[in-house]
Protein backbone atom coordinates (compact mmCIF):
# COMPACT_ATOMS: atom_id res chain seq x y z
CA UNK A 1 0.00 0.00 0.00
CA UNK A 2 1.27 3.68 -0.78
CA UNK A 3 2.65 5.03 2.14
CA UNK A 4 0.19 8.13 1.91
CA UNK A 5 -2.71 5.85 1.68
CA UNK A 6 -1.63 3.92 4.97
CA UNK A 7 -1.11 7.78 6.23
CA UNK A 8 -5.13 8.58 5.62
CA UNK A 9 -5.35 5.69 7.41
CA UNK A 10 -3.41 6.86 10.38
CA UNK A 11 -5.13 9.91 10.02
CA UNK A 12 -8.92 8.98 10.51
CA UNK A 13 -7.38 6.33 13.50
CA UNK A 14 -5.84 9.52 15.03
CA UNK A 15 -9.19 11.18 14.71
CA UNK A 16 -11.19 8.71 16.40
CA UNK A 17 -8.46 8.46 19.27
CA UNK A 18 -8.87 12.15 19.54
CA UNK A 19 -12.54 12.37 19.40
CA UNK A 20 -12.71 9.28 21.91
CA UNK A 21 -10.18 10.94 24.15
CA UNK A 22 -12.61 14.41 24.09
CA UNK A 23 -15.59 12.60 24.88
CA UNK A 24 -13.58 11.12 27.43
CA UNK A 25 -12.70 14.07 29.03
CA UNK A 26 -16.17 15.24 29.01
CA UNK A 27 -17.51 12.58 31.12
CA UNK A 28 -14.87 13.34 33.70
CA UNK A 29 -15.79 16.59 34.04
CA UNK A 30 -19.39 15.62 34.00
CA UNK A 31 -18.24 13.00 36.81
CA UNK A 32 -17.88 15.89 38.91
CA UNK A 33 -20.81 16.48 41.59
CA UNK A 34 -23.26 19.04 39.91
CA UNK A 35 -23.63 22.44 41.62
CA UNK A 36 -27.07 21.63 42.32
CA UNK A 37 -26.67 18.69 44.21
CA UNK A 38 -24.56 20.27 46.40
CA UNK A 39 -26.87 23.21 46.98
CA UNK A 40 -29.88 20.66 47.92
CA UNK A 41 -27.51 19.14 50.52
CA UNK A 42 -26.61 22.40 52.02
CA UNK A 43 -30.34 23.23 51.96
CA UNK A 44 -31.25 20.18 53.79
CA UNK A 45 -28.39 20.85 56.07
CA UNK A 46 -29.36 24.38 57.06
CA UNK A 47 -33.14 22.89 57.34
CA UNK A 48 -32.29 20.60 59.85
CA UNK A 49 -30.27 23.05 62.08
CA UNK A 50 -32.95 25.34 61.69
CA UNK A 51 -35.51 22.50 63.03
CA UNK A 52 -33.11 21.51 66.01
CA UNK A 53 -33.04 25.30 66.89
CA UNK A 54 -37.11 25.66 66.85
CA UNK A 55 -37.77 22.50 68.55
CA UNK A 56 -35.00 23.51 71.48
CA UNK A 57 -36.91 26.97 71.71
CA UNK A 58 -40.29 24.98 71.95
CA UNK A 59 -38.92 22.69 74.70
CA UNK A 60 -37.59 25.37 76.29
CA UNK A 61 -41.06 27.50 75.82
CA UNK A 62 -43.11 23.79 76.83
CA UNK A 63 -41.08 23.93 80.27
CA UNK A 64 -41.65 27.18 80.90
CA UNK A 65 -45.34 27.29 80.54
CA UNK A 66 -45.40 24.18 82.77
CA UNK A 67 -43.73 25.80 85.63
CA UNK A 68 -45.92 28.81 85.26
CA UNK A 69 -48.79 26.63 85.20
CA UNK A 70 -47.82 24.65 88.03
CA UNK A 71 -47.31 27.74 89.82
CA UNK A 72 -50.64 28.90 89.16
CA UNK A 73 -52.39 25.84 89.92
CA UNK A 74 -50.59 26.25 93.46
CA UNK A 75 -51.57 30.01 93.88
CA UNK A 76 -55.15 29.19 93.09
CA UNK A 77 -54.99 26.32 95.56
CA UNK A 78 -54.00 28.72 98.41
CA UNK A 79 -56.34 31.31 97.55
CA UNK A 80 -59.55 29.20 97.01
CA UNK A 81 -58.81 26.23 99.50
CA UNK A 82 -60.22 28.23 102.45
CA UNK A 83 -56.53 28.23 104.14
CA UNK A 84 -56.32 32.11 103.77
CA UNK A 85 -58.81 33.81 105.41
CA UNK A 86 -56.69 37.05 105.97
CA UNK A 87 -58.37 40.01 104.45
CA UNK A 88 -54.88 41.18 103.35
CA UNK A 89 -53.82 37.78 102.87
CA UNK A 90 -56.29 36.92 100.43
CA UNK A 91 -55.35 40.80 98.26
CA UNK A 92 -52.10 39.65 98.45
CA UNK A 93 -53.21 36.02 96.78
CA UNK A 94 -55.38 37.32 94.53
CA UNK A 95 -52.70 39.24 92.90
CA UNK A 96 -50.36 36.49 92.87
CA UNK A 97 -52.75 34.52 90.69
CA UNK A 98 -54.10 37.21 88.65
CA UNK A 99 -49.92 38.01 87.99
CA UNK A 100 -49.29 34.03 87.44
CA UNK A 101 -52.38 34.23 84.94
CA UNK A 102 -51.08 36.66 83.00
CA UNK A 103 -47.53 34.91 82.81
CA UNK A 104 -49.21 31.73 82.05
CA UNK A 105 -51.02 33.38 79.51
CA UNK A 106 -47.78 34.74 77.83
CA UNK A 107 -46.07 31.49 78.03
CA UNK A 108 -48.92 29.66 76.14
CA UNK A 109 -49.23 32.09 73.79
CA UNK A 110 -45.17 31.97 73.37
CA UNK A 111 -45.41 28.39 73.13
CA UNK A 112 -47.89 28.48 70.50
CA UNK A 113 -45.71 30.43 68.78
CA UNK A 114 -42.96 27.84 68.99
CA UNK A 115 -45.33 25.10 67.71
CA UNK A 116 -46.12 26.89 64.95
CA UNK A 117 -42.53 27.57 63.86
CA UNK A 118 -41.71 24.02 64.41
CA UNK A 119 -44.24 22.83 62.59
CA UNK A 120 -43.13 25.20 59.74
CA UNK A 121 -39.38 23.84 60.12
CA UNK A 122 -40.38 20.48 60.23
CA UNK A 123 -42.36 21.19 57.05
CA UNK A 124 -39.16 22.82 55.17
CA UNK A 125 -36.60 20.22 56.61
CA UNK A 126 -38.92 17.45 54.84
CA UNK A 127 -39.13 19.37 51.63
CA UNK A 128 -34.95 20.00 51.43
CA UNK A 129 -34.82 16.12 52.47
CA UNK A 130 -37.04 15.18 49.59
CA UNK A 131 -35.12 17.78 47.05
CA UNK A 132 -31.86 16.52 48.05
CA UNK A 133 -33.12 12.68 47.71
CA UNK A 134 -34.41 13.70 44.40
CA UNK A 135 -31.84 15.25 43.27
CA UNK A 136 -28.94 12.15 44.71
CA UNK A 137 -31.07 9.62 42.99
CA UNK A 138 -30.91 11.94 39.98
CA UNK A 139 -26.87 12.30 40.38
CA UNK A 140 -26.72 8.41 40.84
CA UNK A 141 -28.46 7.58 37.67
CA UNK A 142 -26.41 9.79 35.61
CA UNK A 143 -23.29 8.68 37.14
CA UNK A 144 -24.06 5.27 36.28
CA UNK A 145 -24.49 5.66 32.62
CA UNK A 146 -21.82 8.01 32.87
CA UNK A 147 -19.31 5.01 33.68
CA UNK A 148 -21.04 2.56 31.41
CA UNK A 149 -20.06 4.84 29.12
CA UNK A 150 -16.43 5.41 30.03
CA UNK A 151 -15.73 1.55 30.50
CA UNK A 152 -16.97 1.18 26.61
CA UNK A 153 -14.31 4.49 25.68
CA UNK A 154 -12.04 2.70 27.62
CA UNK A 155 -12.12 -0.36 25.56
CA UNK A 156 -12.52 1.45 22.28
CA UNK A 157 -9.36 3.61 23.20
CA UNK A 158 -7.76 0.61 23.85
CA UNK A 159 -8.39 -0.82 20.39
CA UNK A 160 -7.99 2.03 18.33
CA UNK A 161 -4.57 2.84 19.66
CA UNK A 162 -3.50 -1.02 19.29
CA UNK A 163 -4.42 -0.50 15.64
CA UNK A 164 -2.96 3.25 15.85
CA UNK A 165 0.50 1.63 17.09
CA UNK A 166 0.41 -0.99 13.88
CA UNK A 167 -0.74 1.95 11.38
CA UNK A 168 2.41 3.77 12.50
CA UNK A 169 5.18 1.01 12.21
CA UNK A 170 4.16 0.45 8.62
CA UNK A 171 4.83 4.21 7.52
CA UNK A 172 8.13 5.40 6.86
CA UNK A 173 10.18 7.51 9.70
CA UNK A 174 10.99 10.31 6.87
CA UNK A 175 7.05 10.33 6.13
CA UNK A 176 5.58 9.87 9.66
CA UNK A 177 7.71 12.59 10.84
CA UNK A 178 6.11 15.03 8.48
CA UNK A 179 2.79 13.75 9.56
CA UNK A 180 3.44 13.92 12.79
CA UNK A 181 4.14 17.96 12.66
CA UNK A 182 1.74 18.49 10.60
CA UNK A 183 -1.15 17.24 12.29
CA UNK A 184 -1.19 19.29 15.46
CA UNK A 185 -1.25 22.70 12.69
CA UNK A 186 -4.52 21.48 11.56
CA UNK A 187 -6.63 20.80 14.49
CA UNK A 188 -5.52 16.92 14.08
CA UNK A 189 -6.54 16.53 10.41
CA UNK A 190 -3.32 16.47 8.24
CA UNK A 191 -4.42 14.42 5.27
CA UNK A 192 -6.98 15.39 3.07
CA UNK A 193 -8.96 12.61 0.07
CA UNK A 194 -9.09 14.12 -2.82
CA UNK A 195 -12.84 14.46 -4.31
CA UNK A 196 -12.21 14.65 -7.86
CA UNK A 197 -9.63 17.09 -8.33
CA UNK A 198 -10.16 19.09 -5.64
CA UNK A 199 -9.53 19.07 -1.90
CA UNK A 200 -12.19 17.46 0.70
CA UNK A 201 -10.87 19.80 3.17
CA UNK A 202 -10.73 23.19 2.08
CA UNK A 203 -12.85 22.76 -1.37
CA UNK A 204 -9.79 24.29 -3.16
CA UNK A 205 -8.88 22.71 -6.79
CA UNK A 206 -5.58 20.74 -7.00
CA UNK A 207 -3.22 21.12 -9.54
CA UNK A 208 -2.91 18.58 -12.32
CA UNK A 209 0.76 17.80 -11.27
CA UNK A 210 -0.17 17.63 -7.79
CA UNK A 211 -3.42 15.27 -8.50
CA UNK A 212 -0.93 12.81 -10.23
CA UNK A 213 1.65 12.76 -7.11
CA UNK A 214 -1.29 12.30 -5.27
CA UNK A 215 -2.81 9.76 -6.64
CA UNK A 216 0.43 7.84 -7.49
CA UNK A 217 0.90 7.91 -3.54
CA UNK A 218 4.64 7.47 -3.18
CA UNK A 219 5.97 10.59 -2.26
CA UNK A 220 3.94 13.64 -0.02
CA UNK A 221 1.88 16.11 -2.10
CA UNK A 222 0.01 18.94 -0.59
CA UNK A 223 -2.72 20.75 -0.90
CA UNK A 224 -1.75 24.68 -2.44
CA UNK A 225 -4.68 25.87 -0.41
CA UNK A 226 -4.94 24.25 3.13
CA UNK A 227 -1.22 22.40 3.05
CA UNK A 228 -2.86 19.35 4.00
CA UNK A 229 -1.06 15.81 2.57
CA UNK A 230 -3.22 14.73 -0.32
CA UNK A 231 -4.48 11.49 -0.68
CA UNK A 232 -6.94 9.32 -3.08
CA UNK A 233 -7.79 6.15 -2.21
Amino acid sequence: MPPVALLGQLNEIDLAIDALRARASEIAEALKEPATLNAARAAAKAADVELARCRAVQSERESSQQKTAAKLAQAEGRLYGGKVRNPKELEDAEKDVAQLRRQHAQAEDALLEALIASEAAAEAAAGAQSELAQRSAEWDATQAGLRAEHARLTERLADKRTRQAAARRAVPADILHTYDTLRPRRAGRAVARLDGNTCAICLVAVSPSRLAAARDGEELAFCENCGRILWSD
